[in-house]
This record gives C-alpha cells, structure tokens and sequence, in this order.
C-alpha cells in the first residue's frame, strides 16, 4: 500500500536493505543462538551456566549498553564483553569469550529467509544494485546471501548505527548514488525508515507483523511482503 510517493527526478538506481526482521525472524535466531550457548557454557565451562542464566546474561548486556552506548554499533563487542564479565565473575579468565563467540555466532547465522526473499532479491539484482545495512552481526555469506548483494555494511563496519546517517551515506559512496538516487527498505521505523528519509533516501517501510505506523515522518511506501515491492517500483518509474 502506497502512502506518499515522492515526485523525483532522478530514478532510482540502488536499493539498501536492512537484514534482521526484514529479510528473516531475528527473535527465534537469537533465542536459539542464546540456547545452544548455554548448552556450552553448561558442557565446557560450568560455573559460567550455573552463575548466568540466559536471561541474566541479557540483562547483562543491557546493563553494559547503559554504561557504555557507544557499544550499540557494535554487538560483537556487547556480547564479548558480557561474556568476559561473566567469566571474570566465577574466576575464568576472559579469552572464553573468543571461543564462546565462535560457538554463539555460527547459530545467529542460520537464519530461515522469508519466503518472499530470495525470489525478489535474485530478481531485484538485475536492474538495481543492491546493498544491504545492518546494525546487526549477521554474515551475508554465511546466511546464503552472498551473491545477492553488491555491498554489504554493518554498524561495526562504519562506526556507527542506523538511524545515524553515516551507513546511508556509506551506501551512496560504495554504490556512486546520491541519495536521491537510492530507496531504503526496513521494518523499523526509527533506525530504518525515519534514519533514511533524514539523508534524502526514498523508504519503504516493510510491515509484516501488521504494526501501527506512530511517526509524523512517513515512509514513502508500505508493503507486508516483498512480494509488494516490484508493484510499487514500477508505479514509481511510470510517475517518473
């Protein structure tokens, strides 16, 4: 569903994605990743699993976030570092924490896409670059994705997260667009649509939890499943 579309001049040459929620679930990832770390932390290390539940090493980590924010670009090192606390807690000395990443990321990393990915992406590809933003950890490649995208970007990459313009601006530079030039498709409204629309980015705002839009700053556009979004592009090149 079309909101607002933006009479431009410039057609549209690059499109960005964010990854977590928008091209997969991220919610039963990381609580799949968060149990099978347990389960290792139980079987290797012991005092760790018997001291820190999963939730209390979330709630850990959220504690870390509100001493340091500049950990939000870059949750690799949010979780590194509850880690190391959490060992250094029961006497363990902090180098667990490489190895229980490696343990922690390879689950984060398998994702199940959403049904309407792939088919539209491996279309997308042939007429748009494509580049995908995320403040995530995810790896492109090791989700199946890595001959899909041009670019791909993290927050930890760049230095700082959505809706920060710096990742947009990274986006433009790597892909040799202007803003104008470039679409932004999300399921978050601060991070993805209200960060892009503040460099000048066409949005498209991907609903699929049918979710009240509470912003005054809208999205260009408003789909429930990529599946849309081929729909709306071409309703935007016929306006052009």
């Amino acid at each position: 569903m079309v909101l607002s579309v933006v009479d431009v001049n410039k057609p549209i040459k690059a499109i960005t994605f964010d990854l977590d929620g928008t091209l997969w679930d991220l919610e039963p990832v990381i609580a799949e990743a968060d149990r099978k770390l347990h389960e290792w932390f139980a079987l290797h290390y012991p005092a760790i699993s018997s001291a820190f539940s999963i939730y209390d090493m979330r709630r850990l980590r959220t504690e870390l976030l509100k001493q340091d924010p500049t950990l939000r670009h870059d949750v690799t090192e949010l979780r590194k570092s509850s880690i190391r606390i959490a060992a250094e807690t029961v006497g363990i000395g902090p180098t667990v924490a490489e190895e229980a990443f490696e343990v922690f990321i390879v689950y984060r990393n398998q994702v199940e896409l959403f049904d309407d990915v792939l088919p539209v992406l491996k279309r997308l590809r042939n007429r748009y670059m494509l580049c995908s933003l995320t403040n995530g950890n995810a790896d492109i490649v090791r989700v199946g994705l890595g001959d899909i995208f041009d670019y791909t970007l993290t927050a930890a990459d760049v230095g700082s997260a959505k809706p920060e313009p710096t990742m947009f601006m990274q986006a433009c530079r790597l892909t040799g667009n202007t803003p104008e030039q470039m679409l932004h498709i999300g399921d978050e409204a601060e991070t993805d649509i209200l960060g892009a629309n503040t460099v000048g980015f066409r949005t498209i705002w991907i609903n699929r939890k049918n979710e009240t839009w509470n912003h005054e700053c809208r999205p260009h556009a408003q789909i429930e499943s990529l599946s849309e979004l081929e729909t709306v592009l071409a309703t935007w090149h016929s306006d052009g």
